[in-house]
């Protein structure tokens, strides 16, 4: 890294030289905080979407459970899907809140305090009893 470095930035001993070289590093620097701003965002968008996933299927299989033609076999496969589905939506719920924790302290990280839009936009669902 330090070679590749003093490569591209020799030591010329114009303060130009040094001026432009720390501007580009500065530029490298804020890019690179962006894009990992922007990958914590995506990890939380896509723990969300998988939340929101788990609950809508949980839903279906509760309206089909409710329905009063199911055979015994399949109210069984139901009931078993529906658990599971219960057990891996608290997972999902748990990682969707690591993800927006991480988001917020990736935003402290850069400077950015208010998150209030933050918690206008990425709401995650209350825990299921």
């Amino acid at each position: 890294m330090l070679k590749e470095f003093q490569r591209e930035f020799p030591a010329s001993g114009s303060a130009l030289g040094r001026k432009g070289a720390l501007q580009q590093i500065e530029v490298e620097i804020l890019r690179e905080k962006a894009e990992a701003l922007g990958r914590a965002g995506l990890r939380l968008e896509e723990a969300l979407v998988a939340l929101e996933n788990a609950r809508e299927a949980i839903d279906g299989i509760e309206r089909r459970r409710q329905h009063r033609g199911n055979c015994p076999e399949e109210t069984a496969l139901l009931r078993e899907a529906h658990s599971s589905l219960i057990a891996r939506l608290g997972r999902l719920r748990d990682r969707a809140s690591l993800a927006y924790q991480f988001l917020i302290i990736h935003r402290e990280a850069v400077g950015i305090r208010n998150h209030l839009e933050v918690e206008r936009c990425y709401k995650i669902s209350e825990r299921l009893r």
